[in-house]
């Protein structure tokens, strides 16, 4: 879940270095804590962290996700002030209260990090990860004066499956990751099964994905990026014109004078915050035209969990998939 990068906030060397020698004198600083420690490899190399980590700071909403489903709880995290939940409720299960958790940034960018308040939650691992952007990556020695620092290579929204693999073995909870995956695997063959019940056969359905990014783009979503992995796993065909992204993306941009490209035998329409003024209907102008809005086999769905790129929002995409195409929820028409 790649965020645009912005230039660091400035940050008096003073100030840092006050707040970093208060929480060295509670936490170690950049060492772990006394007690039993292990190396472990990750992206920036081997890291020495505390054996039984108490307190996780995770720098990446996915790895928030994966925290959590592995049984464990972050002392800070990334976050959007101000939003609902602080924008986590995606990463989470349904009885955790986003407000409550600490955020340690002021927006969603990948290098917004507040150091100040990073130090401040003492966290005895931090839990980072390596972009393309590379921006976690050039801060690392200031985080690793915080507390041991771990990079997780992230290449985009189609390292969910890996994510959670990777934050398990640091973590050492392989068992509770296979857990996890295990009760993934469950839930699709629940959702075939209930599919099947309906009529619907997935191999013969062409399920069409777009993403509204704006009043003048809209994004086709590939089989590579992550709501499209989870609609394959359900064994759902794909539009012709939505196999490939355009680069090296997982999506194909197209203006909305190109929506006849986003035609399938259902289309899934993804707005989320991102696009607060999008269409919640879709019989008027364009759309019209489309063979899925004249059958009523138009749906809208939360973008939030559905690019989410965890397993929390891989559930709700089975949920939201089986719901509509099995008559559970109306048509956005």
């Amino acid at each position: 879940m790649p965020e645009p990068t912005r230039p660091l906030r400035p940050l008096s060397v003073f100030a840092l270095a006050g707040t970093l020698a208060l929480t060295a004198c509670g936490t170690g600083g950049g060492s772990p804590a006394e007690g039993d420690t292990r190396t472990v490899q990750a992206a920036n190399g081997t890291v020495e962290i505390p054996d039984s980590p108490e307190r996780i700071a995770v720098l990446w909403r996915p790895t928030l996700a994966a925290l959590t489903l592995l049984g464990h709880d972050a002392v800070g995290t990334m976050g959007t002030p101000g939003e609902p939940d602080q924008g986590l409720a995606p990463f989470l299960p349904d009885d955790v209260d986003g407000a409550e958790l600490t955020l340690v940034t002021s927006s969603p960018v990948e290098d917004d990090v507040n150091v100040e308040e990073l130090a401040t939650a003492a966290p005895d691992l931090i839990i980072g990860v390596s972009t393309p952007n590379g921006t976690q990556a050039g801060m690392l020695d200031t985080l690793e004066a915080i507390a041991p620092t771990v990079l997780l290579e992230w290449e985009g929204t189609g390292s969910w499956r890996g994510h959670l693999e990777e934050v398990a073995r640091i973590l050492d909870s392989e068992e509770e990751a296979e857990e996890v995956v295990g009760a993934y695997d469950t839930a699709v063959e629940r959702a075939r099964a209930d599919l099947a019940g309906a009529g619907v056969d997935p191999a013969g359905t062409e399920l069409s994905l777009v993403r509204l990014q704006s009043d003048t783009e809209i994004r086709l979503e590939t089989p590579e990026s992550f709501p499209g992995q989870v609609v394959a796993d359900l064994g759902f065909a794909r539009p012709d014109s939505q196999l490939e992204g355009e680069g090296d993306t997982d999506f194909v941009p197209h203006s909305y004078e190109n929506l006849d490209r986003a035609d399938g035998d259902a289309v899934f329409v993804l707005a989320g915050s991102g696009y607060p003024d999008a269409p919640s209907t879709f019989s008027d102008g364009l759309w019209a035209s489309l063979g899925a809005v004249q059958e009523e086999r138009v749906y809208r769905v939360d973008h939030d969990f559905w690019g989410s790129a965890n397993y929390h929002g891989a559930h709700r995409i089975i949920e939201d998939v089986t719901a509509a195409l099995t008559g559970e929820v109306s048509p956005a028409v």
